[in-house]
């Protein structure tokens, strides 16, 4: 009876907040569009951002029907359905991103014309109402597919185990990991490839604000905002979301089917998920920006409405959880372990914020002493900036440690039938990380705020609307900073508690597969040799993605250069960029460049497994996860903090005035700095996460077929 309750919990919850989205778009779309000029601007940003979509789903097709084919063939009776999810869940994150291409897209207009002719608070609900429409639905999507594909193969297949139902739905997850890599580190390529190349030759050589409409690679860098922020973040958070449900799901399995316990723990992390979209569902409604705008707190900083969500949200899950748990008859620790994990994703958040804002914590102001370093020279601000990167992973990686040990220990002390000991101790931080994911509603609906505020900015600088619209965009533009790198830092966090659950659940996958203990002892030289090799993937992964940064930004500067050169009307204001050849370059680049990435990432994966054996292969899943996790946080929070220096310098609040004659090396040095930051926050550091969830799928899907490689390996030798 309970497995039907889950079930239904889970897939009523899913499709409750898919309605949502779908009633709250139909209302975003409502809103005025602003004048003729705005349309024309927002169409150019929409145009390219579907045809850039367009391209990257093409390619991906071509990879998913070929995938699909081999592990059809490749494994026995579940070959098929294995594949058969994998396609659905390549298709479901697909759809994830296109959701939220055509919101965002649609919604920056919509909120430029809101900020012209009403001004903060108008121009926020609309922002906020288009960003709830894209994290509404990837949450819904998610618990709808897992719940529903579990119910079709469960009627499919009456006589399988949960194991081997959950091994089915391992397909789902890597389908959902496969398109989310390719979103995050294509978008990522793209929209940092304009970025530089707008900033290096207009800002710098041309000394011409941000998003002016001269600037060839305006129209680009508005439509990387798109598909990097919106499309690849919320397919990284699709994914981490079912890979964290996964994980606990597959612990959960082999606890049901060792002790025949009544309650099915392969399908309550479903359930505890959809407890969660239900409070996000709830969350999105309270935030609202309605405070008087003739105060400037209001007007300075409207972020606290959005934290205002995050609090809300926190709390209504806490209290949601806690008293269906009580009523359903579950141990309370389950619920303890879940709040514990969504609490250590807030306070990572939060952190990542103190080292990126511009205010900082107390006497710690990361921002404003990076500002000051500006004054001596752009070596100076990199040097800060890297350093106070490296800082960050210190409190984020101790509050992790803290919410392992915390939700281990829960579960391998208490006395309840299925938990206790190891097993249960491993699948209560299953739970956790569950928990970190349970709101991800919400955390998305925040996040892609950000990128559309950041557009409306464009569309109005763009469009020559009234001053007073562009300080409103600031205004917001610098609240969806503020939102995006607590984002960031969530998801971070969610990544390293969700693979450490993959990690747990390979172990146990290998267990059950070769019917022995997977030691990994790192005093064993294979091992450490696995660690070795693991450590090195997201460094290389890292370094691929930067360098293809620059090489696709090096064709977009010679582009806008020689259009500078042919046209001097461009800068004179008296003929119109090629905007569509820049947005061309940007995405053939970006697909070329995160190719060779992402296909190193699976097959030095299978390699290890085949060629060192699973035993090493662990150890090469907590290399990269260890490794990973700290350069992620490295990246993203200096990215984030170099990002708003800048805007410190370009803002009225400059320690040096814009009319000072220092303020133009001054200003360069910002600008260098935000360079570096560009493709460390917005394309390696958050396609880290996701690498990290493609390789720990990657062993535990394809684990027959390593483990038959080295066994034949073993026999040869």
């Amino acid at each position: 009876m309970s497995s039907v309750v889950f079930l239904s919990v889970a897939i009523f919850s899913g499709l409750l907040s898919i309605l949502v989205s779908v009633l709250t778009f139909r209302r975003v779309m409502k809103y005025d569009e602003g004048d003729d000029k705005m349309k024309s601007v927002s169409a150019l940003i929409e145009d390219g951002a579907y045809s850039f979509i367009r391209i990257q789903y093409r390619t991906l097709l071509i990879f998913m029907v070929i995938l699909a084919f081999l592990i059809a063939v490749s494994f026995d009776w579940l070959g098929v359905p294995i594949a058969i999810s994998y396609v659905l869940g390549s298709l479901s994150s697909m759809i994830a991103g296109y959701v939220g291409i055509i919101v965002a897209t649609r919604a920056n207009r919509r909120t430029a014309s809101a900020a012209a002719a009403g001004g903060l608070n108008p121009a926020f609900n609309v922002a906020f109402r288009a960003g709830s429409v894209m994290g509404l639905m990837i949450a819904g999507l998610a618990l709808t597919g897992l719940g529903s594909l579990y119910v079709v193969w469960d009627f499919l297949f009456p006589t399988g185990s949960s194991i081997e139902l959950w091994e089915i739905l391992t397909g789902f997850s890597f389908g959902s990991s496969t398109v989310s890599l390719f979103a995050k580190a294509g978008g990522g390529i793209y929209t940092k490839t304009a970025d530089l190349a707008a900033d290096i030759v207009g800002k710098i050589e041309y000394n011409i604000p941000e998003d002016d409409p001269r600037n060839p690679a305006a129209i680009a860098d508005a439509v990387g905002d798109n598909v990097g922020d919106v499309a690849g973040t919320g397919a990284d958070l699709f994914d981490s979301n079912i890979a964290a449900i996964l994980a606990a799901a597959i612990l959960g399995a082999a606890i049901d089917v060792m002790l025949a316990t009544p309650l099915p723990f392969g399908l309550l992390p479903l359930f505890i998920a959809a407890l969660g979209t239900l409070a996000s569902v709830i969350g999105v409604f309270f935030v609202r920006a309605s405070c008087d705008e003739d105060r400037v707190p209001c007007e300075a900083d409207p972020g606290p409405a959005l934290n205002r969500g995050t609090y809300l949200t926190t709390v209504l899950f806490a209290i949601i959880t806690l008293v269906v748990i009580t009523i359903v008859g579950i141990d309370l620790v389950i619920a303890i372990a879940a709040i514990l994990g969504l609490l250590t994703g807030v306070i990572i958040g939060f952190t990542s914020d103190v080292f990126t804002n511009d205010k900082g914590l107390g006497g710690f102001r990361p921002v404003p002493n990076m500002v000051d370093s500006a004054e001596k020279s752009a070596a100076n601000l990199i040097l800060s900036g890297y350093s106070y990167g490296l800082l960050s992973a210190v409190p984020s990686v101790l509050i992790i440690a803290i919410a392992l040990v915390g939700s281990f220990t829960l579960g391998s002390l208490t006395t309840s039938p299925g938990l206790g000991g190891w097993q249960g101790g491993l699948y209560l931080v299953a739970i956790a990380a569950v928990g970190l994911l349970s709101t991800n509603g919400m955390v998305m609906s925040s996040d892609t705020y950000g990128p559309i505020v950041d557009n409306a900015r464009g569309v109005i600088e763009q469009s020559d609307a009234a001053r007073n619209a562009i300080i409103v965009a600031d205004r917001l533009d610098a609240s969806g900073n503020t939102a995006k790198a607590i984002t960031k830092g969530f998801t971070i966090g969610a990544s390293a508690i969700s693979v450490l659950a993959l990690f747990a659940a390979f172990i146990q996958s290998a267990r059950d597969f070769v019917g022995a203990d997977i030691v990994v002892n790192f005093a064993d030289p294979f091992i450490l040799s696995g660690a070795f090799i693991g450590a090195l993937v997201p460094t290389a992964f890292s370094a691929i993605l930067i360098l293809g940064v620059g090489r696709n930004s090096e064709r977009m500067i010679a582009e806008i250069r020689r259009q500078f050169h042919e046209d001097p009307g461009i800068l004179e204001g008296n003929s119109s960029p090629d905007y569509d050849r820049c947005i061309g370059l940007a995405t053939s680049g970006a697909i070329r460049e995160l190719l060779p990435g992402t296909v190193i990432a699976v097959v030095v994966t299978i390699l290890t497994g085949a060629v060192l054996g699973l035993e090493a292969l662990a150890g090469y899943l907590g290399g990269a996860v260890i490794v990973g996790l700290i350069m992620a946080l490295l990246m993203d929070n200096a990215g984030g903090a170099w990002d708003n220096a800048k805007k410190i310098i370009e803002s009225p609040v400059s320690p040096i005035p814009s009319d000072d004659p220092r303020y133009i090396e001054y200003h360069n040095n910002a600008v260098l700095g935000d360079m570096v930051g560009d493709p460390f926050k917005d394309t390696a550091g958050p396609s880290i996460n996701t690498l990290l969830s493609v390789i720990s799928l990657t062993a535990i899907l394809f684990l027959p077929l390593i483990w038959a490689a080295h066994v034949w390996l073993i026999g040869l030798l």
